[in-house]
Formats: C-alpha cells, sequence, structure tokens
C-alpha cells in the first residue's frame, strides 16, 4: 500500500512540474558513425506542450521567435536536424534562450540513418522540431520518403508538436519546394526565362500537410539577395505547370532577420530583429500568366498582390493564413512587364 501511495505521489509531482519523465521511448544506440550532439538530459520527458509551425528567413536567428518555440516545449526537449556536422543551436538554445529539457543535434547526412528507427525515436520524441539551415536539394535527396519525413508527419499530425526551420529548413517546410539540384536561381534568370536551368525542380512530395499552408512555396535571404522576380516566377510557374491553381497559389517569403510564428488554427505572430527593418512578404496569385514560356522572359500583367509586414520583436505585427488577412502590414501590387517589375517592395538592410 505505501510503495502504490509513493508513485501516486511521485506522478503527481511531476505532473506539477510541468513533466513526467521515462514516458517517451528509448532511441537505443545511434548508427555508427553518426553525429549527435546532446546538450542537457540525455534522457526524454513528455510535457503539456503546444502546437505550432516556424517559418524564418535565414542569417542569424531572431530570439523572440526562438522563445516562442521553447515556451511551446513547456519545458520539453528540442530535436534540430540538419546535413552539416555543426551543434551551434545546442548552447543557443539551452543556454541562450532556455526553457528546454535538452537540445539534440541530429546530423543525417547518409540515407540510412534517415531510414534508422534511432533518428525516427529521437524526433518522434521531440517537443519542437527545428530544421536548420543549409542545402535543401540534400534534405530533399537524403530524408524524402524516409524514416524521418514519417516522424516529422508523426509530430504535425499526431503529437501536435512545434515544426519549424530556417533558410533551407523554411524552403522544405513549405507546400511547393524549391529543391535546385545544382546552382540557386537569381531572381535576372528566373525573369528573362521561367524555364531556366536553375529552375529546376519544384517538389510538391515532400513533409505535405502543415495546416493552412497547401499551394504556398516559400523564398527566405528574402530582401537580401533579391528575390523577388523568383519567387514571382515561382508562382508563375506553378500555375502553368498545373501545380496549384491560380486560387491556390501563394507564396511566404522573409528577409534574414523575421520569422513567422504560426499557431494551429493559422493566425500568426511576425517577429524581427530589434533595430532593423525586415520583412515578410505574403504574396496570393491574381491571375494566370500571360507568357510563360521557356526561353521567353516572363509576362504577367496583373501577377500578385502582396501583404508586406514588418517584424518586431514584440511580434505586435500578425498575419493570419486561413484568412489571408493582416495587421500592421500593408498590400502591394506587383506585376511582371517581360521580365521587368513594376514595384520593387524589397527592403535590404
Amino acid at each position: 500500500m505505501f510503495y502504490r501511495f509513493l508513485v501516486i505521489l511521485l506522478v503527481a509531482g511531476s505532473l506539477l512540474c510541468g513533466t513526467l519523465t521515462a514516458a517517451e521511448p528509448d532511441p537505443g544506440s545511434k548508427p555508427k558513425g553518426m553525429k549527435v550532439y546532446v546538450t542537457g538530459n540525455s534522457g526524454w520527458v513528455t510535457t503539456n506542450h503546444g502546437e505550432g509551425f516556424i517559418y524564418m528567413g535565414g542569417g542569424a536567428e531572431c530570439d523572440e521567435a526562438m522563445e516562442w518555440m521553447t515556451a511551446k516545449t513547456d519545458g520539453g526537449d528540442v530535436v534540430v536536424i540538419r546535413t552539416d556536422g555543426s551543434s551551434g543551436y545546442n548552447d543557443y538554445l539551452y543556454s541562450d534562450i532556455g526553457g528546454v529539457d535538452s537540445v539534440h543535434t541530429l546530423v543525417i547526412n547518409k540515407a540510412s540513418y534517415a531510414d534508422s528507427t534511432y533518428v525516427e525515436t529521437v524526433i518522434k520524441n521531440a517537443e519542437a522540431l527545428f530544421i536548420a539551415g543549409g542545402d535543401q536539394a540534400d534534405y530533399y535527396g537524403l530524408w524524402n520518403d524516409t524514416k524521418v519525413e514519417s516522424a516529422i508527419h508523426y509530430l504535425i499530425d499526431t503529437k501536435g508538436a512545434v515544426v519549424g526551420g530556417t533558410s533551407a529548413g523554411m524552403a522544405v517546410l513549405a507546400d511547393v519546394d524549391y529543391i535546385p539540384d545544382s546552382y540557386g536561381v537569381y531572381s535576372s534568370e528566373a525573369l528573362a526565362d521561367p524555364y531556366h536551368t536553375y529552375m529546376n525542380y519544384l517538389e510538391d512530395d515532400f513533409i505535405q500537410g502543415i495546416p493552412n499552408t497547401y499551394g504556398i512555396v516559400t523564398d527566405t535571404h528574402f530582401s537580401e539577395r533579391d528575390r523577388l522576380g523568383r519567387t514571382i516566377t515561382f508562382m508563375a510557374r506553378m500555375i502553368q505547370d498545373s501545380v496549384r491553381t491560380v486560387s491556390q497559389t501563394r507564396a511566404i517569403a522573409c528577409d534574414e532577420g523575421a520569422a513567422v510564428c504560426i499557431e494551429a488554427n493559422g493566425s500568426a505572430k511576425i517577429f524581427g530583429w530589434s533595430g532593423y527593418t525586415d520583412y515578410v512578404f505574403f504574396f496570393q496569385a491574381d491571375t494566370a500568366p500571360d507568357r510563360c514560356t521557356s526561353g521567353l522572359s516572363l509576362n504577367w500583367t496583373d501577377a500578385v498582390t502582396v501583404y508586406k509586414v514588418r517584424g518586431l520583436p514584440t511580434g505586435a505585427n500578425t498575419f493570419n493564413l486561413s484568412t489571408w488577412t493582416g495587421s500592421g502590414g500593408s498590400w502591394e501590387s506587383v506585376n511582371v512587364n517581360y521580365g521587368v517589375i513594376s514595384n520593387d517592395i524589397q527592403e535590404p538592410d
């Protein structure tokens, strides 16, 4: 009787603290040769975590967006996945941002790692998953149709954890992903020829089903790398190639210092670095392109309408993906006249 009473007290105490230890499965041993970095508790906890999604534009991370993510974990475990060997998020998230039980970074740079039970279990154990910047072609080539992808779907569809990414990590969390198999296309190249070699490929078969993102393609490092033209061309190709209809075709582009933190219902806060004018851009297609043909410049006289909204440290400016409306920003029309942008809405710092 005393033993049963003691167990009840321990469980109740754990619940009051927000966590219940030893409830997640042990992943076992990592695959031979795989790099894994762990900061904090090497085990796993379960918490009363919240659901959400993060799109981040690349460059140095927006601290406030990361604080939003760690708060959603309710003291849980963060897993970072990438293909390079860096452990840079571990101390940053565990010590500088804080509020988490652990940070596990998995370097998943082999197909055998991506299809291992260890990697699958570690990802499923997360209260938040963050996909680091890198090369989205590597992510797509190594992780598509593997246990990595199925584990991410588990977090989105079943567990209701936070899933986010920056730069290439943001790219693969779109509904339609730009996956260049060589060099990323410049806006000038895309506008001059929507079927330019570096426009390959737009894929819609990886990490599908994030709520309120159907028909969305993303772009990052937006104003800093002059990517307005190529984002619009991505949208033109989606319509021209019947990937999505006009009414379905949308885009989200982030400057390097900006981030979109999205609730499960589609409402989002727009965070940004203090002292910088970094924006997020929400595009919707207005009509089909007038001319989107291989070897000829793009002509789209009634192209897109864009909600341009500045990221702030407070997250005071907002956008709702379910209603496609926002606060704190402004609507802009952007057209393409034979390869020339009519209204350059970018704000490079």
